[in-house]
């Protein structure tokens, strides 16, 4: 996993590690998310990005706390929450790889 889990359950307000496997699959899910919204592929902090494809970015504080809203929107809406939160999508908006 790409995200910080322990930056994340912080941001929820978890203490328990009860959802430590529920969070680390929203936390995927979010990474999937940002490739799909970006166009790019987001690797771990510290990754040596010289054989990467193109586009390829590693993962930023802006990026990063976009995750955690939208892992806090996964979270508390189980059953769906319908769009990307704002700030999300503010956040990782200045990422997006337009192909034109």
């Amino acid at each position: 996993m790409i995200f910080d889990l322990e930056l994340v359950k912080k941001h929820l307000i978890v203490e328990h590690d009860d959802d430590d496997a529920y969070i680390t699959s929203l936390c995927v899910a979010a990474e999937q998310q940002f490739n799909q919204y970006t166009g790019r592929v987001l690797y771990a902090e510290g990754t040596d990005l010289g054989e990467a494809e193109e586009g390829a970015l590693t993962v930023t504080e802006n990026i990063q706390l976009g995750a955690m809203v939208l892992v806090g929107s996964l979270y508390e809406n189980r059953e769906g929450g319908g769009a990307m939160p704002l700030p999300t999508r503010m956040l990782w908006d200045p990422y997006r790889w337009l192909n034109v």
